[in-house]
Parts: structure tokens; C-alpha cells; sequence
């Protein structure tokens, strides 16, 4: 198991530092978020990329302050295979991912993140489209 600690902030004004995260990666991925010792959300996974957007969609009250959230940051399927979803690209639009825009999905950060992951997948269209002009 893998312990990360990652910032938060609740509903919008409530800030917790060093929330949590357990990763099991075993057949499939298990995260666990403990918030505090009373909340915890669980998800699994065929990798913690898939893992953090589930998190998310279950409790959208909560923002946190690390790449995965953020809304151009994406994983490839090589990233997905080979790092089990821990890393993922930082994207732009028009421009094709490449090594040097690969980041731990768990670093900080605090701009342009999503609370819901559905942002991220709209985003993840919108970069794909952009591609082909």
C-alpha cells in the first residue's frame, strides 16, 4: 500500500492539508480518500487515473489540489499501462502530448482544476479535436 497526501478544500471554504490517499494496486486498483476519520470514499479501478475520477464523481463538494484535477491533464494508454494511471500528460490545446508534459497526478497544483471529472473528459474531446486542425 502507498500512502499519498494531497491538499483539499471542502465545499468551497472548508481547507484541509494532507488528506489521505491509499493505493492498493493488486488484480485491480483501490483508492481510498480519508478525508477525516469519520468520511472516507472508496473507489476501484483498472488504474488510479480511473480510480481519482471516480473518487471525484462521488463527492464533487470536494476540490483537490494536485495535478490529476486538473482539467488538461490527461493519461495516455501507455501511461495508464506502464505507471498504472500515476502519471498523465499536461496537455494544450493544438499541440500533441509529448515526455516533457508528463506529470505525477498527485504534484500540486491549484489552477484550472475540475471538481468533476466530466470537465476533464470534455476537455479530453475538445484537445483530440484540436489535434486534427
Amino acid at each position: 500500500m502507498q500512502v499519498i497526501k494531497v491538499k483539499v478544500i471542502y465545499d468551497n471554504h472548508i481547507d484541509i492539508n494532507d488528506v489521505e490517499i491509499n493505493l492498493i494496486n493488486d488484480i485491480k486498483c483501490v483508492m481510498t480518500v480519508r478525508i477525516t476519520n469519520e468520511y472516507k470514499i472508496t473507489a476501484e479501478g483498472e488504474d488510479f487515473f480511473e480510480c481519482f475520477k471516480k473518487v471525484r464523481g462521488l463527492d464533487k463538494a470536494i476540490t483537490y489540489y494536485c495535478k490529476g484535477a486538473k482539467i488538461n491533464v490527461l493519461p495516455s494508454r501507455m501511461t495508464r499501462q506502464m505507471t498504472k494511471g500515476l502519471t498523465a500528460y499536461e496537455t494544450s490545446l493544438g499541440a500533441p502530448a509529448r515526455k516533457e508534459n508528463l506529470v505525477n497526478i498527485f504534484d500540486y497544483e491549484d489552477k484550472n482544476l475540475a471538481s468533476d471529472p466530466i470537465e476533464q473528459d470534455e476537455y479530453e474531446a475538445k484537445w483530440f479535436l484540436s489535434l486534427n486542425n
